[in-house]
């Protein structure tokens, strides 16, 4: 998404337009967005952002992982558990050629991925780091404590339950979908929603960072 420049001769009707309809857009609140039939990856902005609030989970290189680790520089956060059979892997593949077709912006602007494993008891960080490392090198995964996990996800409107233990197959995790979008101040800035598409959401995050200051 693009703004041009505004010509001199424009009349003000038309300005005043195009700048009530982008007031609009930059002010959606958080909730729920449904994509039309044919369309691609949703985004909904919110403004202003919400700061997160104090968590302590612990990175896959046993490093802490808490609000101060997500200062200074841009995030993409993603819930899921490495024993989920379908959508966690899409995500995060479609998250590796997001993470490509950003490979153009400074270092400054370019985002971390966090995979955020909601299944404690049965993903290690061992486990975590050698999964999320299949797809990108560079991305970071982490765990804690459900407790711990609760307050970040619900802070992301993230929340997640677990499913009644089966015998043959174990239990398995409901979480969301989306992907939070973490700014250098440690707000919430955006978030995506199904169905994700990783050259849409490479095109959105330049403008979330425009729109933002592009400044850590």
């Amino acid at each position: 998404m693009r703004i041009k420049p505004y010509l001199p001769y424009i009349g003000i009707a038309t300005f005043a337009l195009v700048v009530g309809g982008l007031a609009g857009y930059l002010n959606l609140k958080h909730r729920p967005s449904v994509a039309p039939a044919g369309q691609t990856t949703t985004i909904v902005l919110l403004r202003p952002g919400r700061l997160l609030p104090a968590f302590k989970l612990q990175l896959d290189d046993g490093k802490p992982f808490t609000r101060d680790a997500l200062s200074g520089h841009w995030s993409l956060l993603y819930f899921g558990y490495t024993h989920c059979k379908d959508v966690c892997p899409a995500t995060l593949a479609d998250l590796t050629k997001m993470a490509a077709a950003l490979k153009g912006l400074p270092p400054a602007q370019r985002p971390q991925v966090y995979f955020i494993s909601v299944d404690p008891k049965r993903d290690s960080l061992t486990g975590l780091r050698d999964y999320v490392k299949y797809f990108d090198v560079d991305f970071s995964a982490a765990t804690g404590s459900v407790d711990q996990l609760r307050i970040l996800a619900k802070a992301l409107g993230a929340d997640f339950s677990y499913t009644p233990p089966d015998q043959s197959t174990g239990y398995t995790v409901n979480h969301s979908n989306s992907i939070m979008v973490v700014d250098p101040q440690v707000r919430e800035v955006a978030l995506y929603t199904p169905p994700l598409i990783a050259s849409r959401m490479a095109d959105d995050y330049r403008f979330i960072i425009k729109i933002q200051g592009a400044q850590p």
